[in-house]
Protein backbone atom coordinates (compact mmCIF):
# COMPACT_ATOMS: atom_id res chain seq x y z
CA UNK A 1 0.00 0.00 0.00
CA UNK A 2 2.04 3.05 -1.23
CA UNK A 3 2.01 6.19 1.41
CA UNK A 4 -0.81 8.52 -0.11
CA UNK A 5 -3.44 5.30 0.91
CA UNK A 6 -1.98 4.82 4.17
CA UNK A 7 -2.61 7.96 4.70
CA UNK A 8 -6.13 7.85 3.47
CA UNK A 9 -6.82 5.19 5.32
CA UNK A 10 -5.68 6.25 8.54
CA UNK A 11 -7.55 9.61 8.21
CA UNK A 12 -10.66 7.42 7.42
CA UNK A 13 -10.44 5.24 10.27
CA UNK A 14 -9.74 8.28 12.70
CA UNK A 15 -12.70 9.91 11.26
CA UNK A 16 -14.76 7.09 11.88
CA UNK A 17 -13.79 7.23 15.84
CA UNK A 18 -12.16 10.08 17.17
CA UNK A 19 -11.78 9.23 21.21
CA UNK A 20 -12.79 11.91 23.52
CA UNK A 21 -10.09 14.01 24.30
CA UNK A 22 -8.52 14.24 27.58
CA UNK A 23 -6.93 17.53 28.25
CA UNK A 24 -5.33 18.70 31.90
CA UNK A 25 -3.67 22.23 31.98
CA UNK A 26 -2.25 24.34 34.59
CA UNK A 27 -2.11 28.17 34.31
CA UNK A 28 -1.74 28.93 37.81
CA UNK A 29 2.31 28.22 38.35
CA UNK A 30 4.22 31.51 37.99
CA UNK A 31 7.18 29.81 36.36
CA UNK A 32 5.28 28.33 33.15
CA UNK A 33 1.76 27.17 31.38
CA UNK A 34 1.53 23.67 30.83
CA UNK A 35 -0.77 21.00 29.30
CA UNK A 36 -1.18 17.77 28.75
CA UNK A 37 -3.50 16.24 26.32
CA UNK A 38 -4.61 12.89 24.91
CA UNK A 39 -6.42 11.50 22.10
CA UNK A 40 -6.63 12.39 18.48
CA UNK A 41 -3.81 15.46 18.62
CA UNK A 42 -2.61 17.09 15.46
CA UNK A 43 0.20 19.86 15.51
CA UNK A 44 0.88 21.83 12.39
CA UNK A 45 4.09 24.17 12.63
CA UNK A 46 3.57 26.06 10.35
CA UNK A 47 0.56 27.82 11.81
CA UNK A 48 1.91 27.12 15.76
CA UNK A 49 -1.37 25.28 16.05
CA UNK A 50 -2.53 22.46 18.20
CA UNK A 51 -5.64 20.53 17.24
CA UNK A 52 -6.76 18.32 19.98
CA UNK A 53 -9.71 16.23 17.77
CA UNK A 54 -12.94 15.80 19.56
CA UNK A 55 -16.25 13.51 18.05
CA UNK A 56 -18.60 16.18 17.84
CA UNK A 57 -18.99 20.16 16.76
CA UNK A 58 -19.06 22.64 19.41
CA UNK A 59 -17.39 21.19 22.16
CA UNK A 60 -15.99 23.50 24.36
CA UNK A 61 -12.89 24.06 27.25
CA UNK A 62 -15.59 23.36 29.83
CA UNK A 63 -16.30 20.01 28.75
CA UNK A 64 -12.35 18.53 28.33
CA UNK A 65 -10.02 20.62 30.62
CA UNK A 66 -9.81 20.12 33.89
CA UNK A 67 -10.37 22.76 36.75
CA UNK A 68 -7.16 23.80 37.72
CA UNK A 69 -7.07 25.57 34.19
CA UNK A 70 -8.54 28.15 35.52
CA UNK A 71 -7.33 30.84 33.24
CA UNK A 72 -9.13 28.86 30.16
CA UNK A 73 -12.93 30.52 29.88
CA UNK A 74 -15.54 27.52 30.36
CA UNK A 75 -16.92 28.25 26.65
CA UNK A 76 -13.56 28.77 24.64
CA UNK A 77 -12.85 26.54 21.71
CA UNK A 78 -9.19 27.66 21.42
CA UNK A 79 -6.44 29.31 23.72
CA UNK A 80 -2.95 30.47 22.97
CA UNK A 81 0.20 29.31 25.36
CA UNK A 82 3.86 30.56 25.03
CA UNK A 83 5.80 27.47 25.88
CA UNK A 84 8.77 28.88 27.35
CA UNK A 85 9.78 28.45 31.24
CA UNK A 86 10.14 32.32 31.88
CA UNK A 87 6.30 33.27 32.43
CA UNK A 88 7.12 36.36 34.38
CA UNK A 89 9.16 37.69 32.36
CA UNK A 90 7.48 40.26 30.30
CA UNK A 91 10.66 41.64 28.61
CA UNK A 92 11.64 38.08 26.97
CA UNK A 93 8.48 36.56 26.67
CA UNK A 94 7.41 38.99 24.29
CA UNK A 95 9.79 37.19 22.32
CA UNK A 96 8.35 33.66 22.58
CA UNK A 97 6.01 32.36 19.38
CA UNK A 98 2.95 31.57 20.61
CA UNK A 99 1.03 28.08 20.18
CA UNK A 100 -2.48 27.88 19.72
CA UNK A 101 -4.47 24.98 21.43
CA UNK A 102 -7.84 24.15 19.55
CA UNK A 103 -10.54 21.86 20.18
CA UNK A 104 -11.61 20.82 16.69
CA UNK A 105 -14.10 18.21 14.92
CA UNK A 106 -12.74 16.35 11.85
CA UNK A 107 -14.26 18.97 9.60
CA UNK A 108 -12.06 21.94 11.18
CA UNK A 109 -8.48 20.07 11.59
CA UNK A 110 -6.16 19.78 8.53
CA UNK A 111 -5.39 16.64 7.13
CA UNK A 112 -3.36 13.99 9.01
CA UNK A 113 0.67 13.66 7.14
CA UNK A 114 3.00 11.94 9.67
CA UNK A 115 1.77 9.71 11.98
CA UNK A 116 3.89 8.83 15.03
CA UNK A 117 3.24 6.61 17.97
CA UNK A 118 5.50 8.29 20.52
CA UNK A 119 4.18 11.30 22.46
CA UNK A 120 5.38 14.67 21.71
CA UNK A 121 6.23 17.84 23.39
CA UNK A 122 5.82 21.23 21.77
CA UNK A 123 8.29 23.52 23.59
CA UNK A 124 10.24 26.81 22.99
CA UNK A 125 14.30 26.87 22.53
CA UNK A 126 14.30 31.04 22.38
CA UNK A 127 14.09 32.95 24.99
CA UNK A 128 17.82 33.13 27.25
CA UNK A 129 19.03 30.05 24.97
CA UNK A 130 22.77 30.28 24.82
CA UNK A 131 23.39 31.90 28.53
CA UNK A 132 24.72 28.41 30.02
CA UNK A 133 22.88 28.82 33.57
CA UNK A 134 19.53 29.61 31.21
CA UNK A 135 20.29 26.85 29.12
CA UNK A 136 19.88 24.54 32.07
CA UNK A 137 17.27 25.86 33.96
CA UNK A 138 14.46 27.15 31.42
CA UNK A 139 15.64 24.07 28.95
CA UNK A 140 17.33 20.76 30.32
CA UNK A 141 15.73 20.11 33.74
CA UNK A 142 12.28 21.46 32.21
CA UNK A 143 12.79 18.83 29.67
CA UNK A 144 14.19 16.06 31.94
CA UNK A 145 11.25 16.74 34.75
CA UNK A 146 8.77 16.82 31.72
CA UNK A 147 10.14 13.51 29.93
CA UNK A 148 11.92 11.48 31.97
CA UNK A 149 9.24 9.24 32.96
CA UNK A 150 8.76 8.51 29.38
CA UNK A 151 11.72 6.69 28.97
CA UNK A 152 13.30 8.38 25.35
CA UNK A 153 9.81 7.17 23.62
CA UNK A 154 8.81 10.82 23.32
CA UNK A 155 9.49 13.60 20.52
CA UNK A 156 10.25 17.22 20.76
CA UNK A 157 8.70 19.61 18.29
CA UNK A 158 10.71 22.84 18.74
CA UNK A 159 9.61 26.37 18.18
CA UNK A 160 12.38 28.31 17.43
CA UNK A 161 15.37 25.55 17.50
CA UNK A 162 18.55 26.49 17.20
CA UNK A 163 20.34 23.45 15.99
CA UNK A 164 23.87 24.55 17.90
CA UNK A 165 22.20 24.17 21.06
CA UNK A 166 20.97 20.11 20.27
CA UNK A 167 24.52 19.61 19.50
CA UNK A 168 26.37 21.46 22.48
CA UNK A 169 23.85 19.58 24.65
CA UNK A 170 23.46 16.64 22.31
CA UNK A 171 24.64 13.84 24.64
CA UNK A 172 21.63 15.36 27.21
CA UNK A 173 19.35 15.41 24.71
CA UNK A 174 19.78 11.90 23.38
CA UNK A 175 18.97 10.43 27.13
CA UNK A 176 15.87 12.04 26.65
CA UNK A 177 14.30 10.54 24.05
CA UNK A 178 15.36 8.46 20.77
CA UNK A 179 13.70 10.23 18.84
CA UNK A 180 14.61 13.34 16.13
CA UNK A 181 13.77 16.68 17.39
CA UNK A 182 11.67 18.66 15.20
CA UNK A 183 11.83 22.08 14.29
CA UNK A 184 8.32 23.11 13.95
CA UNK A 185 9.46 26.40 12.22
CA UNK A 186 10.44 24.84 9.36
CA UNK A 187 8.04 21.66 9.41
CA UNK A 188 4.76 22.13 6.94
CA UNK A 189 3.31 19.17 7.57
CA UNK A 190 0.38 18.02 9.77
CA UNK A 191 1.89 15.33 12.51
CA UNK A 192 -0.72 13.35 14.32
CA UNK A 193 -0.01 11.93 17.77
CA UNK A 194 -2.12 10.13 20.79
CA UNK A 195 -0.57 11.93 22.93
CA UNK A 196 0.95 15.51 23.51
CA UNK A 197 2.17 18.34 26.16
CA UNK A 198 2.29 21.44 25.17
CA UNK A 199 5.35 23.70 27.83
CA UNK A 200 7.65 22.46 30.39
CA UNK A 201 7.38 21.90 33.81
CA UNK A 202 9.76 24.16 35.67
CA UNK A 203 9.79 24.05 39.53
CA UNK A 204 12.01 26.46 41.04
CA UNK A 205 15.56 27.58 40.05
CA UNK A 206 18.10 25.31 39.19
CA UNK A 207 16.11 22.39 41.10
CA UNK A 208 13.24 20.40 40.98
CA UNK A 209 10.27 19.33 43.67
CA UNK A 210 10.05 15.78 43.36
CA UNK A 211 6.33 16.11 45.06
CA UNK A 212 5.48 17.82 41.81
CA UNK A 213 7.31 15.92 38.77
CA UNK A 214 6.14 12.23 37.41
CA UNK A 215 7.26 9.68 39.28
CA UNK A 216 8.85 12.00 41.77
CA UNK A 217 12.53 12.29 39.64
CA UNK A 218 14.47 14.74 42.06
CA UNK A 219 17.53 16.64 41.24
CA UNK A 220 19.69 13.71 42.78
CA UNK A 221 18.26 11.57 39.84
CA UNK A 222 19.34 14.65 37.61
CA UNK A 223 22.71 14.28 38.82
CA UNK A 224 22.78 10.57 38.45
CA UNK A 225 20.92 10.77 34.76
CA UNK A 226 24.30 13.37 34.23
CA UNK A 227 26.84 10.87 35.48
CA UNK A 228 24.84 8.22 32.71
CA UNK A 229 25.19 10.13 30.16
CA UNK A 230 28.74 11.95 30.62
CA UNK A 231 30.21 8.75 31.89
CA UNK A 232 31.73 10.75 34.86
CA UNK A 233 33.17 8.11 37.15
CA UNK A 234 32.78 10.33 41.06
CA UNK A 235 29.13 9.59 42.94
CA UNK A 236 31.02 10.67 46.31
CA UNK A 237 33.63 13.32 47.08
CA UNK A 238 36.29 12.45 49.01
CA UNK A 239 35.87 11.66 53.16
CA UNK A 240 38.74 13.51 54.57
CA UNK A 241 38.31 11.68 58.10
CA UNK A 242 39.19 8.37 56.46
CA UNK A 243 41.12 8.98 53.53
CA UNK A 244 43.29 10.64 52.05
CA UNK A 245 43.55 7.14 49.68
CA UNK A 246 46.84 6.66 48.00
CA UNK A 247 48.10 10.25 49.42
CA UNK A 248 45.32 12.28 47.49
CA UNK A 249 44.68 15.25 48.73
CA UNK A 250 41.13 16.91 48.46
CA UNK A 251 40.83 18.98 44.65
CA UNK A 252 39.15 22.38 44.81
CA UNK A 253 38.26 23.82 41.65
CA UNK A 254 38.54 27.64 41.20
CA UNK A 255 36.06 28.74 38.42
CA UNK A 256 37.45 32.14 36.79
CA UNK A 257 35.70 34.63 34.90
CA UNK A 258 37.05 36.20 31.75
CA UNK A 259 35.33 39.74 32.23
CA UNK A 260 33.85 41.07 35.60
CA UNK A 261 33.50 39.71 38.26
CA UNK A 262 37.12 38.03 38.22
CA UNK A 263 39.34 37.26 41.62
CA UNK A 264 41.85 40.33 41.27
CA UNK A 265 43.87 38.19 43.94
CA UNK A 266 43.86 34.42 42.53
CA UNK A 267 46.94 33.94 43.83
CA UNK A 268 46.26 34.77 47.29
CA UNK A 269 43.55 32.49 47.09
CA UNK A 270 45.57 29.62 45.80
CA UNK A 271 48.23 30.04 48.05
CA UNK A 272 45.84 30.20 51.13
CA UNK A 273 43.78 27.22 50.00
CA UNK A 274 47.34 24.96 49.17
CA UNK A 275 48.17 25.85 53.11
CA UNK A 276 45.51 24.48 54.41
CA UNK A 277 45.31 21.02 52.18
CA UNK A 278 43.73 21.18 48.83
CA UNK A 279 44.94 20.46 45.84
CA UNK A 280 44.17 23.49 43.51
CA UNK A 281 43.26 24.33 39.95
CA UNK A 282 41.72 27.56 38.60
CA UNK A 283 40.18 27.07 35.20
CA UNK A 284 37.16 28.90 33.36
CA UNK A 285 36.24 26.00 32.14
CA UNK A 286 35.68 27.43 28.46
CA UNK A 287 38.63 27.37 26.75
CA UNK A 288 39.28 24.92 24.59
CA UNK A 289 40.92 21.50 25.13
CA UNK A 290 44.40 20.76 24.60
CA UNK A 291 46.02 18.62 21.90
CA UNK A 292 49.07 16.94 22.34
CA UNK A 293 52.07 19.35 21.66
CA UNK A 294 50.27 22.22 23.87
CA UNK A 295 47.60 24.41 21.01
CA UNK A 296 44.50 24.59 21.27
CA UNK A 297 42.13 21.68 19.77
CA UNK A 298 39.88 22.87 16.57
CA UNK A 299 36.74 20.97 17.42
CA UNK A 300 33.64 22.26 15.50
CA UNK A 301 30.67 20.14 16.84
CA UNK A 302 28.87 22.79 18.08
CA UNK A 303 30.39 22.60 21.87
CA UNK A 304 29.58 18.74 22.23
CA UNK A 305 33.72 17.60 23.25
CA UNK A 306 33.66 20.73 25.38
CA UNK A 307 30.89 19.95 27.50
CA UNK A 308 32.54 16.39 27.82
CA UNK A 309 35.62 17.75 28.80
CA UNK A 310 33.99 20.36 31.32
CA UNK A 311 31.70 17.78 32.95
CA UNK A 312 34.40 15.62 33.54
CA UNK A 313 36.91 17.96 34.73
CA UNK A 314 34.02 19.28 37.30
CA UNK A 315 33.26 15.21 38.47
CA UNK A 316 36.92 15.38 39.09
CA UNK A 317 36.68 17.62 41.97
CA UNK A 318 35.59 17.89 45.73
CA UNK A 319 34.84 21.73 46.37
CA UNK A 320 33.90 24.24 44.06
CA UNK A 321 35.04 28.04 44.52
CA UNK A 322 33.15 30.51 42.21
CA UNK A 323 31.98 34.76 41.95
CA UNK A 324 28.23 34.83 41.30
CA UNK A 325 27.46 33.80 37.58
CA UNK A 326 26.69 31.14 35.00
CA UNK A 327 29.98 29.09 35.84
CA UNK A 328 28.66 28.03 39.40
CA UNK A 329 26.15 26.34 36.95
CA UNK A 330 28.64 23.43 36.53
CA UNK A 331 28.26 22.28 40.31
CA UNK A 332 25.17 20.00 38.02
CA UNK A 333 28.69 17.75 37.54
CA UNK A 334 30.40 18.11 41.17
CA UNK A 335 30.17 14.45 42.96
CA UNK A 336 27.54 14.13 45.55
CA UNK A 337 28.80 15.36 48.86
CA UNK A 338 30.86 17.96 47.66
CA UNK A 339 31.18 21.57 48.71
CA UNK A 340 29.65 24.31 46.75
CA UNK A 341 31.22 27.98 48.07
CA UNK A 342 29.38 31.05 45.68
CA UNK A 343 31.06 34.19 46.48
CA UNK A 344 28.45 37.10 46.41
CA UNK A 345 29.04 40.77 44.97
CA UNK A 346 28.00 43.87 46.27
CA UNK A 347 24.84 44.91 45.79
CA UNK A 348 21.87 43.36 47.76
CA UNK A 349 22.72 40.08 45.80
CA UNK A 350 22.33 37.77 48.43
CA UNK A 351 19.07 36.35 48.22
CA UNK A 352 19.30 35.90 44.21
CA UNK A 353 22.69 34.19 45.03
CA UNK A 354 20.73 31.68 47.17
CA UNK A 355 17.85 31.28 45.10
CA UNK A 356 19.88 30.53 41.54
CA UNK A 357 22.90 28.74 43.39
CA UNK A 358 22.42 27.82 46.84
CA UNK A 359 19.33 25.66 47.53
CA UNK A 360 20.60 23.32 44.00
CA UNK A 361 23.33 21.80 45.81
CA UNK A 362 21.79 20.80 48.79
CA UNK A 363 18.60 19.21 46.40
CA UNK A 364 21.61 17.42 45.23
CA UNK A 365 22.82 15.99 48.45
CA UNK A 366 26.23 18.57 48.47
CA UNK A 367 27.28 21.09 50.74
CA UNK A 368 26.83 25.03 50.60
CA UNK A 369 28.82 28.06 51.81
CA UNK A 370 28.09 31.57 50.15
CA UNK A 371 29.98 34.83 51.24
CA UNK A 372 29.07 37.76 50.59
CA UNK A 373 31.81 40.23 50.49
CA UNK A 374 32.17 43.58 51.76
CA UNK A 375 32.72 47.16 49.95
CA UNK A 376 36.19 47.29 51.06
CA UNK A 377 36.20 43.43 48.56
CA UNK A 378 34.47 45.19 45.90
CA UNK A 379 36.56 47.18 43.24
CA UNK A 380 33.35 49.50 42.82
CA UNK A 381 35.03 50.60 46.07
CA UNK A 382 37.41 52.12 43.21
CA UNK A 383 34.96 53.68 41.42
CA UNK A 384 32.48 55.46 43.99
CA UNK A 385 32.83 57.44 46.58
CA UNK A 386 32.79 55.84 49.95
CA UNK A 387 28.75 57.25 51.05
CA UNK A 388 27.45 56.68 47.89
CA UNK A 389 24.18 55.08 47.37
CA UNK A 390 25.56 52.43 45.71
CA UNK A 391 27.32 51.03 48.74
CA UNK A 392 24.78 52.47 51.15
CA UNK A 393 21.43 51.61 49.27
CA UNK A 394 21.39 49.07 46.38
CA UNK A 395 17.30 49.05 47.23
CA UNK A 396 16.11 52.31 44.82
CA UNK A 397 18.97 50.56 42.17
CA UNK A 398 16.77 47.50 42.18
CA UNK A 399 13.51 49.18 42.07
CA UNK A 400 14.40 51.35 39.19
CA UNK A 401 15.68 48.45 36.68
CA UNK A 402 17.19 44.68 36.45
CA UNK A 403 19.43 46.74 33.48
CA UNK A 404 20.90 49.46 35.85
CA UNK A 405 21.59 46.48 38.66
CA UNK A 406 23.31 44.60 35.88
CA UNK A 407 25.65 47.61 34.88
CA UNK A 408 26.38 48.43 37.96
CA UNK A 409 26.81 45.23 40.30
CA UNK A 410 27.36 42.61 37.40
CA UNK A 411 29.10 44.63 35.07
CA UNK A 412 31.67 47.16 36.73
CA UNK A 413 32.76 44.89 39.60
CA UNK A 414 35.21 42.28 40.09
CA UNK A 415 36.30 40.95 43.56
CA UNK A 416 39.74 41.15 45.69
CA UNK A 417 39.03 39.18 48.44
CA UNK A 418 39.99 39.62 52.41
CA UNK A 419 41.66 36.48 53.25
CA UNK A 420 41.99 36.90 57.14
CA UNK A 421 38.13 36.86 56.28
CA UNK A 422 37.87 34.62 53.57
CA UNK A 423 40.85 31.82 54.67
CA UNK A 424 37.99 30.15 57.64
CA UNK A 425 36.00 30.09 54.75
CA UNK A 426 38.41 27.92 52.96
CA UNK A 427 39.17 25.89 56.26
CA UNK A 428 34.80 25.37 56.88
CA UNK A 429 34.99 23.53 53.13
CA UNK A 430 37.35 21.24 54.11
CA UNK A 431 35.98 20.56 57.55
CA UNK A 432 32.41 20.18 55.80
CA UNK A 433 34.12 16.90 53.68
CA UNK A 434 35.14 14.81 56.74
Amino acid sequence: MDSSRRRAFFNLAEEEFIPEPQVSCDFNDTRSDYCEMAGAIRIRGSTSEVFVMTPRRGTTAGDVVGANATWIAANATSWKMQPYTRKGEARIMNGITAVTVRLADADEAPACEVMHDVPAVVYSNGGYCGNYYHDFNDNIIPLFITTRHLGGEVQLLVKQKQAWWFGKYGEIVGGLTRHEALDLDGDARVHCYRRAFVGLRSHKDLSIDPRRAPNNVSMVDFKRFLMWRYALPREHAIRTDDEVVGGRRPRLLIITRRSRRRFMNLEDIVAAAEELGFEVTASDLMSPPKKQGGEAALVDDGGQARMADASATVNAFDVMLAVHGSGLTNLVFLPMNAVVVQVVPLGRMEGLAMDEYGVPPRDMNMRYIQYNITAEESTLSELYPPGHPVFLDPGPIHKQSWSLVKDIYLGKQDVRLDMARFRPVLQKALDLLR
